[in-house]
């Protein structure tokens, strides 16, 4: 045996007790002994006891804590509870003590769980420094989840914890949780809501409500084959208006579903107020009101004239997007295209671009600084159109031209004709001393009888070409090309005349003259200065080897239309985050569209099913995304699409992915107690282009965070855990607290029958941390080979306490020296009584 004081800081007062013999006067004679001695020894126990003194002896003693779980929940299995106890009871030898802590069984707790108490409990049940273990039977449905102290004391002291999983079995069909499936939850845009149901019944309806109003309803049936303890159900509904939403969530269904207190649940949603978009477009008249129908309230289109754009900074600055609707480039100054930019690239405004020929065709955002934003290729198709013409080609075939001559000449002019197209023009004039119509004026696509005429050409006669020339020029006259064209083939051979004012006058009329030299160059000179009269061209052909390719036309290109009339079969691309509940199958085709292709990078929802062109494209750049719709939205062309119920909600998501969103930071909120922590995560890639804000909207009070990393900031304060905090958060660099933020009230003990299976207590885990073993409850005895392992100190020791006796030992001295007075005090009152008197 040792002793040992638990406080032995107490006994430095010790030091004070001779001061007791002087104050608060000295002691003298008899009274130092009745007084002095007395009061020394009562307050010197009194500092002994103070210092907590104890005993300790060697303790073999195995102390076992049987926690028993007697909540409602465990019904079920009471029995099989009960018979751990008596086998506990049985198995224990003299040096084994066991105590039974039972949980829910008291009257204040008849529907509660708390196996953070009962755990306490077995913890101090079992002395410190000794041997022991707890063992705990429950089904692990705890109602509060404070059970963290008490698991971290019997780790410290090695105490393992043995586990006995009762069972599940089905107690009540019962909701225990309703959670929004999206981060943001926006007035006009579709709000899915998850709802956690335990032990549904097969068939049952979920409806939502807003006070008397439903909201929505969905009926869900389970696969007979489904034993899942938890049951999700979605449930999809449009938020009306912005503003803080109390909803119930309720399961109906016409099988019983137990107690009806655990049929709902009631939640606080945020709805956050429309998305700003600065709706640009001319085009298309009241476009802006037939998108807001199509989109519904969850965008605020507000009309915008491109001046505005760089007049003012708060405009740009205040918007989430900017829809550029058909609106042609003429319309937009550079310095208007340059706040589109910025906005789009430093700012993260959005940018959705839509329309037809105004934007994507001729004329539209090709080669301004809008089209480097796009995530489209401009394709500028141009064709290459071939103007009619009307050749007229004179042929001498006089008697100098005999010989290979005629036939050369007859093979230039077999080429020139070769070049027309159906559409043009020819004719043949032959001179020979006089001229004649060989060919008149036709179509060229009069092949077979041009070539006829041709072949019966002969050279013969003198050579007068003049007259030749006029009859071509009174020939041309009456013919409506675009083009008209004199050949003139000769050896040069020809007589002198009035020429220059006749060709003068046919090139006035839009008449070109080009002259071609058959054979030797002797007379090249003239027919050179005949041609520049008649503004064409000059050509030598000394043989049939040097054949010229005679330029009667120049062909000139046109842009094609941009717009791709349909219909067009079209396919959707893009994902769920995309689509959401709206099925891309049921795509209708498209009436019309602009051609283009994507860029690298680029991606595409909805394409044409045959060319693969893109329809609805989107990509992110700088810190804004740009989604690009080569229809118009509203107009003729995509009349197929807006007959469709879902091309409101596919283009109001697009809108809505393509937006800057008003909160540029993810909240957090995580409440314990007392204690509320606000995390404010930033969503852009510049970290620190913006601070948080937040106040409570019941207070107004503003809530300081304080920055641990770049983009991640943090505010603490203190809250009443049974009251619900509503918030107004943003971006205070912007002076915007626009976004709303909801903390429920926190109350982490739940009702027996509504607890949470996620929140169940892990049992194995419980074993594991702590050195114990997990099981099952079951028929069979678990205690075969005796009580559950213990641990606990490696030499343990009882210890018992002292200080009482040095307590008890204080107060008896006490009285002791109070009787002592009063005996010695009535002696000596007694003794003058007795005293005679004097007289």
């Amino acid at each position: 045996m040792s002793f040992t004081f638990l406080s032995p800081a107490w006994l430095l007062l010790l030091l004070a007790l001779p001061a007791l013999w002087f104050f608060p006067r000295p002691l003298r004679g008899k009274e130092a002994v009745q007084v002095g001695l007395f009061r020394s020894v009562v307050l010197g126990l009194l500092v002994i006891a103070l210092a907590r003194p104890a005993s300790l002896t060697d303790d073999d003693t195995r102390h076992h804590a049987l926690v028993l779980d007697r909540s409602a929940s465990m019904s079920p299995s009471a029995a099989l509870a009960t018979s751990i106890e008596a086998d506990f009871r049985n198995a224990a030898s003299s040096k084994d003590e066991v105590t039974t802590i039972e949980v829910g069984a008291a009257a204040n707790q008849a529907s509660t769980s708390p196996l953070g108490d009962g755990l306490l409990a077995a913890a101090r049940s079992i002395p410190a420094g000794s041997n022991g273990a707890v063992t705990l039977v429950t089904d692990g449905l705890a109602t509060d989840k404070r059970w963290g102290g008490a698991i971290a004391e019997l780790s410290s002291r090695g105490i393992p914890v043995h586990t006995l999983r009762a069972p599940r079995l089905p107690i009540d069909a019962r909701i225990v949780g309703i959670d929004p499936q999206d981060t943001i939850l926006r007035v006009g845009a579709n709000a899915t809501l998850e709802a956690r149901i335990v032990d549904a019944p097969a068939t049952f309806e979920l409806v939502l409500w807003d006070g008397d109003v439903e909201l929505a309803r969905e009926s869900f049936t389970r696969d007979a084959a489904d034993n899942a303890e938890v049951t999700l159900a979605a449930l999809d509904f449009e938020p009306a208006a912005t503003g803080f939403l109390s909803i119930q969530a309720r399961i109906e269904s016409a099988a019983d579903l137990g107690r009806p207190e655990n049929d709902s649940i009631t939640t606080t949603l945020a709805i956050q107020p429309p998305l700003r978009a600065l709706y640009i477009g001319s085009r298309m008249d009241r476009g802006d009101e037939a998108l807001s129908k199509l989109v519904g309230p969850g965008l605020k289109l507000i009309p915008t004239a491109p001046a505005e754009l760089a007049a003012s900074g708060e405009l740009l600055s205040g918007a989430d997007l900017i829809v550029l609707d058909d609106a042609p480039a003429s319309t937009i100054s550079t310095a208007e295209f340059a706040a589109i930019q910025a906005a789009v690239t430093e700012a993260g405004v959005g940018l959705f671009a839509s329309g037809g020929v105004g934007s994507f065709g001729p004329g539209g955002w090709h080669n301004t600084p809008i089209e480097d934003l796009l995530p489209v290729e401009f394709v500028q198709k141009e064709e290459k159109r071939d103007p009619s013409t009307t050749l007229v080609v004179i042929i001498d075939t006089s008697g100098s031209m005999g010989g290979q001559r005629v036939q050369l000449a007859k093979e230039v002019a077999r080429l020139a004709i070769r070049r027309l197209l159906p559409h043009d023009k020819v004719g043949l004039v032959e001179f020979y001393g006089a001229k004649r119509w060989a060919v008149p004026i036709q179509p060229a696509s009069n092949a077979i009888e041009i070539e006829r005429a041709l072949n019966r050409l002969n050279a013969g006669g003198g050579t007068v070409i003049l007259p030749a020339i006029e009859e071509a020029f009174y020939g041309l006259k009456n013919v409506r090309t675009r083009y008209k064209h004199v050949l003139i083939l000769t050896d040069g051979g020809v007589e002198t005349g009035a020429f220059e004012p006749l060709l003068r006058n046919m090139s006035e009329d839009g008449i070109n003259v080009s002259t071609v030299l058959i054979g030797s160059a002797a007379h090249s000179e003239f027919l050179v200065t005949l041609a520049n009269w008649g503004k064409g061209r000059f050509y030598g052909v000394p043989n049939r080897f040097n054949l010229p390719e005679i330029l009667l036309k120049q062909p000139t290109t046109a842009k094609l239309p941009a717009m791709r009339p349909g219909p067009h079969s079209v396919s959707g691309l893009g994902g769920k985050s995309w689509w959401g509940d709206v099925d891309s199958e049921t795509l209708p085709d498209l009436g019309s569209y602009v051609e283009t292709t994507a860029k690298p990078g680029a991606h595409k929802i909805i394409e044409t099913s045959a060319e693969g062109h893109p329809v609805l494209a989107s990509w992110n750049h700088g810190l804004g995304r740009v989604t690009t719709l080569t229809t118009e939205p509203t107009g003729p062309a995509s009349a197929g699409w807006q007959a469709w119920g879902g091309y409101g909600p596919l283009l109001a998501r697009a809108l809505e992915r393509t937006a800057r969103d008003s909160m540029p930071f993810l909240f957090h909120v995580e409440r314990k107690d007392w204690s509320v922590r606000i995390t404010a995560r930033s969503r852009f890639a510049d970290l620190d282009q913006a601070t948080p804000g937040a106040r409570l909207v019941q207070g107004k009070d503003a809530i300081k965070f304080h920055r641990l990393a770049p983009g991640w900031f943090e505010a603490d304060f203190f809250a009443d855990p049974a009251k619900e905090l509503r918030f107004e958060v943003g971006d205070i660099t912007r002076g915007n607290l626009s976004g709303l933020l909801v903390s429920p009230a926190h109350d982490d003990v739940a009702p027996e029958f509504a607890t949470d299976p996620v929140d169940r207590m892990n049992l194995g885990l419980l074993s594991e941390v702590t050195g114990g073993a997990a099981g099952t409850l079951s028929g069979a005895s678990l205690l075969d080979s005796g009580l559950p392992a213990t641990g606990g100190a490696a030499s343990p020791l009882r210890m018992r306490a002292l200080w009482p006796v040095a307590l008890g030992l204080a107060l008896l001295i006490y009285l002791l020296e109070i009787l002592h007075r009063r005996l010695v005090g009535g002696l000596l009152s007694l003794g003058r009584g007795s005293a005679p008197e004097v007289a």
